[in-house]
């Protein structure tokens, strides 16, 4: 059935740190923006409401789709953080024991799994977002139970991994709304999650390690490597790409386990670069991660939402952290999933406990560096950056709209330790706008501002 919403809890703000339930306080370089909780889903004995978190972006819009006990929550995110659910797809399975549903998208339509039976796999048509949303097919002709899907976005093919009775299934989405069966697989005993990248498949095999194969040809696919001992071996559970494809991060999701940073440039010999962990309870584990701007972000049970830089591979940095969680600290409690790429770029994490948090960097596009930060973002207009580097001589300021045109450009000078550098933009359209900071002529950093004036 449908959730009552006779609760919702909706937190949105528009300032700096925030700090609520006890648990904003163990935080750096992030800021919460909004949550979003419902407590209509039936709970778990250490109630857990919440499961993994998908975005995309729909007539111009931003989405996530959370799961619960109950089945897919669509939640709008407006760019003033006001978010709210906008539509509800039941779960075939439905109750305290429904804890694992995973999600991907392709062309208006979202694709929805489930780990308990009686699960199915759901089509779920948002093309019609923000009005409504229908579900488009509902089957198990391909499988019953499944623990993730992927969609690669090169071949058009959804990877359905943890599939009832095989180690994964691959359909066919060129048609987004009626995906077709291709091939199971079965070279590795069980793959609980992959990512796919032109074809070339990332399997995490549990208690088998990381598994690399190309499925250019879906129903022969080629070995290209894998790593089966290494550093801290544990359950091997999921893992990501960095943008120039040269290094795989995977979680082993078991606790005390830290996570590996991997050089992939040559697949056939697959070498863990180093470890990282968030310096937290060994009862916590690494849980999902996406790769972004040399970034990795974690959704790391009760030590919550972290980020590392991985520029430099070899000596990883934990450089932000939000804990999500703020109840006893029992094993796979806390963040679940996480979600960046959006537009906006703020990050969406799902919690058990907490259902849906909506975040952005405390400063600027680079949170590896605190030499600048702006505030008061999103905001009205009247922006400020704050310059943090001592003894300097002059900042200069450059403010472009969207379309590059040049709308704002200072010169200041001081030699305190703090200094404030107002930014003006209330006569300006709603929107974002790209703050260009220099600090004695140094490297500039790029800040991102958003105005939105009700």
């Amino acid at each position: 059935m449908a959730p009552s919403f006779k609760y919702r809890l909706v937190v949105f703000l528009l300032g700096g740190l925030l700090c609520f339930s006890g648990y904003g306080q163990d935080a750096r370089g992030l800021r919460l923006l909004a949550q979003w909780f419902d407590d209509s889903p039936p709970a778990t004995p250490r109630n857990s409401r919440y499961n993994d978190v998908w975005c995309f972006v729909q007539n111009g819009q931003e989405y996530a789709a959370i799961g619960s006990s109950l089945g897919t929550h669509i939640i709008h995110l407006p760019y003033n953080n006001a978010v709210q659910e906008v539509g509800f797809i039941p779960g075939s399975a439905q109750g305290a024991y429904a804890t694992h549903r995973d999600f991907a998208y392709k062309d208006g339509f979202l694709y929805a799994v489930g780990d308990e039976e009686p699960a199915t796999f759901q089509v779920i048509d948002v093309r019609n977002l923000p009005i409504s949303v229908s579900l488009e097919l509902e089957t198990t002709e391909f499988f019953t139970t499944a623990h993730n899907i992927f969609h690669d976005e090169s071949s058009g093919l959804l990877y359905v991994s943890g599939s009832s009775g095989h180690a994964m299934t691959i359909l066919d989405a060129t048609n987004a709304a009626q995906p077709t069966f291709v091939t199971h697989f079965d070279l590795v005993d069980y793959v609980h999650d992959v990512y796919v990248r032109d074809n070339i498949a990332y399997l995490n095999a549990a208690l088998h390690g990381l598994w690399v194969f190309d499925f250019s040809t879906p129903t022969s696919p080629v070995l290209l490597g894998n790593l089966t001992e290494y550093p801290q071996l544990g359950y091997n559970h999921s893992g990501w790409l960095n943008e120039s494809g040269d290094v795989y991060v995977f979680a082993d999701e078991t606790p005390g386990k830290s996570l590996k940073v991997c050089d992939v440039s040559s697949i056939s010999e697959i070498e863990v670069l180093s470890l990282l962990n968030s310096g937290g309870s060994s009862h916590t584990s690494p849980h999902n991660l996406i790769i972004k701007d040399n970034l990795v972000y974690v959704s790391y049970y009760f030590d919550g939402l972290q980020v590392f830089d991985i520029r430099n591979p070899q000596e990883p940095v934990r450089v932000a952290w939000y804990r999500t969680y703020s109840g006893q600290e029992y094993d796979y409690q806390g963040a679940w999933g996480v979600f960046v790429g959006l537009p906006s770029e703020r990050i969406i994490v799902s919690d058990r406990q907490s259902g849906l948090l909506v975040f952005a960097h405390a400063s600027g596009a680079d949170v590896g560096t605190s030499a600048v930060q702006l505030t008061n973002n999103p905001g009205d207009g009247m922006a400020a950056v704050q310059v943090f580097q001592k003894n300097f001589r002059k900042v200069n300021a450059v403010v472009s709209d969207a379309s590059g045109r040049i709308v704002f450009t200072g010169e200041f000078t001081n030699n305190t330790d703090s200094f404030w550098i107002p930014i003006d933009l209330r006569d300006m359209a709603n929107g974002y706008y790209f703050i260009g900071v220099s600090v004695d002529d140094g490297n500039l950093q790029r800040l991102k501002y958003l105005k939105l004036t009700p």
